[in-house]
């Protein structure tokens, strides 16, 4: 197993936020809200199996999900809320904040 940071960055406003690896939920987040100073929510981390995983990530109240596929060793997962879309990117690890 190998750990993903998920690390919630813009656009969360008092939002429930569940993540799932492999379809089944890893962790729930209750009212991430983004710290402006910060530009960040929450910082997660959930655990991968050993060879590539789908992510998904939900803000129910809001009926937004995203999904993607990351292979090999992950470092970071970013994900925002950008023009009404719940966005992921993939990141480098380098993105901590706390």
């Amino acid at each position: 197993m190998q750990e993903l940071l998920v690390i919630l960055q813009d656009g969360f406003d008092g939002d429930d936020v569940t993540i799932t690896v492999n379809g089944k939920e890893a962790h729930h987040e209750p009212g991430a809200s983004t710290k402006m100073l910060l530009g960040m929510a929450a910082e997660i981390s959930v655990e991968l199996p050993a060879k590539g995983a789908t992510v998904g990530v939900e803000i129910p109240s809001r009926e937004m999900s995203a999904q993607i596929t990351v292979h090999g060793r992950p470092k970071s997962l970013l994900a925002s809320v950008e023009g009404g879309e719940l966005v992921l990117r993939e990141g480098t690890g380098r993105e901590a904040f706390l």
